[in-house]
Parts: structure tokens; sequence; C-alpha cells
């Protein structure tokens, strides 16, 4: 893993299909009461997962929607994690030890789960961090180009100008940082790049 920020790790598997980086986020101990978080994560290292085991293991997944569940199984295996998923995909995936959340939910103590309305998921949520002005997205945003940002190819969702429509409400919060599950990860202005994403076309 990288250390990309004060207490986020990440780790990318390249698709070759999709001709993107998958990430996942290993966010280390904001709460005695909660532990290490990862979100969405592709199949990691040996190397990856011995540094989240010197780093105190992983006490919870999160997962932002029912496309992202990865490498989720073994991973909650491996380190006999706590799950958390969306209460609108939570049906329609074969996970144990689930603990649904819904819009509003604090998570670990410190991410807010923000629904994104009429996506590819009925449960595609955002995570919202807002002392670190930093909002962590699973498929409602890809990072392609670099630097940019784009929906899924439109033959994914059920409509895709509802789909764009439904990303203003990530304009309702405060950030500057946007990581994300596909593609590259925004580390500065990222609200400003959101914006431009929603006004073009």
């Amino acid at each position: 893993m990288i250390k990309l920020l004060d207490d986020i790790y990440t780790w990318s598997v390249f698709s070759d299909e999709k001709q993107l980086n998958f990430n996942g986020w290993f966010i280390q101990n904001q709460s005695s009461s909660f532990g290490n978080v990862v979100i969405d994560p592709p199949q990691p290292s040996e190397k990856d997962l011995t540094q989240m085991q010197k780093l105190g293991g992983v006490q919870q997944i999160i997962i932002t929607n029912q496309n992202h569940i990865r490498w989720t199984h073994e991973m909650q295996e491996k380190f006999n994690s706590l799950l958390r998923i969306n209460h609108l995909d939570a049906a329609n995936v074969n996970l144990i030890s689930k603990k649904n959340f819904s819009h509003g939910s604090i998570l670990a103590g410190f991410l807010e789960a923000i629904e994104i309305p009429n996506n590819k998921s009925p449960g595609e949520t955002a995570l919202y961090w807002p002392p670190r002005k930093t909002l962590i997205l699973g498929d409602a945003l890809i990072g392609d180009p670099p630097g940019e940002l784009r929906l899924l190819p439109k033959e994914m969702y059920v409509d895709a100008q509802r789909a764009k429509e439904g990303i203003k409400v990530l304009l309702n919060l405060d950030f500057d940082i946007l990581l994300v599950g596909d593609g590259d990860s925004i580390l500065s202005g990222a609200k400003n790049t959101v914006e431009d994403f929603i006004h073009a076309n």
C-alpha cells in the first residue's frame, strides 16, 4: 500500500478490460471504538496484507455499492471484519455478518453516508469526511482521464441523464479531495472538477 494522505493508504489492481485502476482504501484508526477501515477492497498483494496486519488489521469493511464487493469475502475471513453495506444493496449480495446503513448514517465514527440517487446501483453511496474535506466514491464518478471525471458507459444505467442529475447531491458537500474507486483520484480542487463535469454538455 501507498500512504497517500495522513492516515489514508491505497492499493490498486489494474483492469485490462476497463483500462483503469480499481482502488482500495485503508484508513487508519480514527476512533478506538471502531478501528481501521477498508473501503471497496480489490485483491491486495501479500505485502499489502502484511502491511495491514502491522497497522492493526481491518476492523470494518465498507462497500460503496453492490458491484464493489471485490475481495471482501476473503478480507473479511482473514481479519474477521465487520461488513457495512447500504440497505438498498444488501439484498443483492451474498455476504455474511452484514450491518446495513442508510443515507446519513455515520460509519466507523467519522464517515457520513451520502446516497447518490438514480445511479447504477440503488445503494450507491459516497463517504464524506467533513473535517478532512474528503469524499470517497465507488462507481458514482470515474477518474478518467486523469484530472477529469466521467460516468460509467450509459448502457450501465436505467437513465444516464438522471444518473448525471443525481451527482448534484455532491455539490451540497464541502470537499477538496476526491478519492475514487475506479481511475485517478483528485487531491485538490475536486469540488470544482465535479461542478465542471455537471455543467459540461
